[in-house]
């Protein structure tokens, strides 16, 4: 959009004084044109985007879209995620106008859930990233990354974890390759998952082939583009990395809180999606944690192999991944427009 040149655009981000979101994206938005709405609360942050008047405003999740909102603005919902969580139909507020999706499949499938917000396939913006041009080699630089050896990206969630089953086993069980931890925002800024972020900060410190990258580190397609293999559970992620058409580990163990052990398949079932688990197809599945170096150096071994697969499985939840996903939101945003 700024590019384009036809809007002038602003940015917002939701305040919760206990944790740093607030003040991480604004420092982050402070690199771009736009301007950014400060606010000392929530309530004057909502009075001031609604005395704007804005023609159209994006949102991230639509809860509460109607709040922030005038009468005549066009809401558009780009949706977080991509993964296995069943919040991907079920975030549904029908103050939204326009959901932009990532491909045909995704739009079947909102449309069996009688979503009745309008449904278009863009393919997915973020993955736009990967086609520009990174200084790759001043990034393995800033790592000190050991180009010799493989490199692993370890991005896993906050809940349900690997994290915990892994423990600073990890250290030992990756001491052959590159492993770049690049943790969830909230293993970050949650008091809750403070362990996770803590033990990885140790294990940083202790051992030289464990790279994490800092919270400043948001955007995580660079290390998509650096990196041999990732490992993860069924996330988000899992599906992004698919644009690249390197392999995926997904880990198949994980941390459950006692009552989620007792109901595992009622959790599972409001949680996860469980209809797309079966197209996992495309990823090495890791059981066993001892069994991770092994199928580090499967994956990398039958690449080649496994390669159709990976395009079959891209094409149907990515769609189009020719770097004009973004451009394809806003073009049709200049059209209602009028621009």
């Amino acid at each position: 959009m700024e590019k384009d040149g036809s809007f002038d655009v602003w940015y917002s981000a939701y305040i919760d004084r206990k944790r740093t979101d607030y003040s991480l994206v604004k420092k982050v938005i402070g690199e771009y044109n736009g301007q950014f709405i400060n606010a000392e609360s929530e309530t004057e942050r909502r009075r001031k985007i609604l005395d704007i008047n804005f023609d159209v405003t994006f949102f991230g999740k639509s809860s509460h879209a109607e709040k922030y909102c005038s009468k005549g603005t066009l809401a558009v919902l780009l949706y977080h995620g991509i993964g296995v969580k069943s919040c991907y139909y079920t975030d549904y507020n029908p103050r939204i106008d326009i959901r932009y999706v990532e491909s045909k499949y995704r739009l079947d499938s909102l449309e069996k859930k009688n979503i009745n917000t309008e449904l278009i396939v863009t393919g997915f913006p973020k993955l736009d990233l990967l086609l520009e041009d990174f200084d790759e080699g001043k990034i393995l630089k800033k790592l000190s990354i050991d180009t010799s050896k493989p490199i692993v990206l370890y991005a896993p969630t906050f809940y349900p974890s690997s994290i915990e089953v892994f423990g600073e086993r990890i250290a030992e069980l990756t001491e052959d390759i590159n492993l770049i931890v690049k943790l969830h925002h909230f293993s970050w800024v949650l008091k809750k998952y403070r362990h996770q972020r803590e033990m990885f900060l140790k294990l940083n410190e202790r051992y030289s082939h464990i790279k994490l990258l800092p919270v400043e580190e948001f955007n995580i397609i660079p290390f998509f583009k650096i990196s041999d293999v990732l490992l993860s559970e069924a996330s988000s992620t899992v599906f992004e990395y698919l644009a690249t058409g390197k392999p995926s580990i997904v880990c198949d163990f994980y941390h459950l809180r006692r009552k989620h052990k007792i109901f595992f398949k009622k959790f599972q079932k409001s949680r996860m999606d469980t209809e797309i688990t079966k197209y996992l197809d495309f990823a090495y599945r890791l059981q066993d944690p001892d069994e991770l170096p092994l199928t580090i150096e499967k994956s990398l071994s039958k690449r080649k192999q496994n390669s159709q697969l990976l395009e079959k499985r891209k094409e149907l939840f990515l769609g189009a991944t020719d770097g004009k996903a973004s451009k394809r939101v806003v073009e049709d945003i200049k059209k209602r427009k009028n621009l």
